[in-house]
């Protein structure tokens, strides 16, 4: 592009400019012109060029824009060849428009690459990150809001928790997988009421019950798992047709109906206490715990890692 013409009418403020830049022997112009005449309205003008819109006047909106910005040979200036860099900017995203700031070709070229090996060790990082925690969930916006208030604020949190990390040589909850409690539904018990307390109690004492029960075993066989059993079976007339289930401990046992199961079930509960109301705090929150997969799966992951009770 040798020259620029420009004629605007009512942009932003500007009633009427009429101008030609010639770059036949110069490829910059400054524009010096007074506070609050039209400097800020005229890169607003070049601004909407760039992202396509149509320029108005704020003031008098019902007054027609005019916008004619063309070169030589009265082409319109495509928007691709527009960047404006506003006052008070600190960031501009990496592009090519940006790389052209920098007229030095060989720190352009360092800029460039610079940015290059940014993103491929963020990447890098990111699926590290996910392969480490397990989880469905964008890691970047993750990590962005837990250590800030901003989902796009990933560098800044990794500033944030760069020292701690670093002068931290344990993980204890590197095995963890991240859904496992900060999963959407996970989240939204452990919010409910005094959970978070309640919980603790809970899995100490069905812990408890578990390791002296004859029948049932942490991790293996629970009551949830029974109960889960005598449902099926009895839903699918396994025990209306004469077949039973034999419990095999030291001492052995045979069910014959879904109630006797679930009797026995009750009956080992019933040591969790003699209060009548506790026992019923608790079967509350069974309930809740027993909900859906994912917040089983949670329940199980606390039954075997008690060390992580106290964290919620």
């Amino acid at each position: 592009m040798k020259k620029l013409t420009v004629e605007l009418q009512n942009c932003y403020g500007i009633k009427t400019l009429k101008a030609e830049f010639d770059f036949d022997q110069q490829n910059t112009y400054a524009v010096y012109a007074p506070n609050g005449s039209m400097k800020s309205s005229l890169a607003q003008t070049f601004d909407d060029i760039a992202n396509g819109k149509k320029s108005v006047d704020r003031v008098f909106p019902a007054r027609k824009s005019t916008r004619n910005i063309a070169d030589e040979n009265g082409a319109e200036l495509p928007p691709e060849s527009v960047f404006v860099v506003r006052p008070y900017d600190e960031v501009f995203g990496h592009s090519e428009r940006t790389s052209t700031l920098l007229v030095d070709a060989k720190l352009r070229q360092e800029y460039e690459q610079l940015h290059v090996d940014i993103d491929k060790a963020k990447e890098a990082f990111l699926k590290a990150l996910k392969a480490q925690s397990r989880s469905k969930k964008d890691i970047e916006t993750e990590v962005a809001l837990a250590f800030t208030k901003s989902a796009d604020a990933f560098f800044t949190a990794l500033l944030r928790v760069e020292e701690e990390v670093l002068a931290d040589d344990k993980a204890p909850f590197a095995d963890l997988g991240y859904d496992t409690i900060f999963d959407d539904r996970v989240m939204a018990i452990l919010d409910t009421k005094d959970f978070k307390t309640a919980i603790q109690d809970y899995i100490q004492k069905y812990n408890e019950l578990l390791a002296a029960s004859t029948y049932f075993k942490k991790g293996t066989f629970t009551y949830y798992n029974a109960a889960t059993i005598a449902k099926s079976l009895a839903d699918n007339g396994f025990f209306d047709a004469h077949h039973s289930v034999s419990l095999n401990a030291d001492e052995k046992r045979e069910i014959t109906s879904r109630k006797e199961l679930e009797e026995l079930i009750e009956k080992e509960k019933e040591a969790i206490s003699t209060d009548a109301e506790l026992r019923k705090k608790f079967a509350e929150i069974e309930k809740v715990l027993h909900k859906n997969a994912t917040v089983r799966d949670f329940e199980s992951y606390l039954a075997d890692h008690e060390e992580l009770l106290p964290h919620l």
